[in-house]
């Protein structure tokens, strides 16, 4: 239709996809291009994606990406803010949550954004506080031993605080050893340890402007449980939410 218009000169400029998702069609990049190729722009409106967790968050980024691969694919616009006010409620479909809570979904679409990674990963070793207790990133009893448990402490600069970002993601401690998802799991409630660092994403970290930091293979974020603030409280990975037991400085 586009192209029979155009023939006759019916002036059209852009062409508007209205995309209520689960996941994006196999060929959707391809539908963009060939209404480019047609000598249009091209927006993505009224984007929401039904699910959650890092299905949904999988499909914000690859629609993102798209979009971005196709020179005149020129804007995305989400069909809302929060799930509470969504037409599609019940399908959770937008990048904010009932409580106006980043999902992981918004981290994707601002990772694909920022090509890769939403900050640059901050250089040489250091401590990590958690904002909600003041405490430090810290492996328990100062141990060395694979599955050694990541914990909060009292920060005191010693070497079992000390990490240090690399370029592939890692968070090394000891010079060998990393941060490290337990049996690379992705459930909410997976424990972090400390292991030979090996290359694989359960070892994998990401640093985003918010202050959270994600496991890449996982897709979720390093975590402080039910927001305790005590010496010695296990950390673990947990669907982002925004909240201050998930959000992290470097010192």
């Amino acid at each position: 239709m586009v192209r029979d218009f155009k023939a006759r000169g019916v002036p059209i400029d852009c062409v508007g996809l209205q995309s209520h998702f689960g996941n994006p069609p196999a060929n959707y990049q391809q539908n963009i291009a060939q209404f480019a190729a047609l000598g249009v722009d091209v927006q993505i409106t009224e984007l929401d994606v039904g699910g959650g967790g890092s299905t949904q968050a999988d499909a914000y980024r690859r629609v993102t990406q798209v979009c971005m691969a196709v020179a005149r694919c020129t804007g995305i616009t989400v069909w809302g803010i929060t799930d509470k006010y969504s037409w599609r409620s019940g399908d959770t479909p937008l990048l904010f949550d009932g409580n106006y809570n980043k999902k992981p979904a918004y981290d994707a679409v601002l990772t694909a954004l920022n090509g890769g990674t939403s900050t640059p990963p901050p250089s040489g070793g250091g401590a990590i506080k958690s904002v909600s207790s003041g405490r430090c990133l810290d492996v328990s009893g100062a141990s060395q031993a694979n599955g050694a448990q990541a914990q909060i402490w009292d920060c005191n600069g010693q070497a079992n605080q000390q990490w240090t970002p690399t370029s592939s993601g890692e968070l090394r401690v000891y010079g060998g050893k990393c941060l490290d998802v337990n049996n690379r799991g992705t459930a909410d409630g997976s424990s972090v340890i400390i292991w030979d660092c090996n290359g694989q994403n359960n070892q994998q970290w990401r640093f985003n402007s918010d202050g959270s930091i994600t496991a890449v293979g996982a897709n979720k974020c390093l975590d402080i449980p039910n927001n305790t603030t005590a010496n010695g409280t296990k950390l673990q990975i947990w669907s982002c939410s925004g909240g201050t037991n998930q959000r992290w400085t470097r010192t």
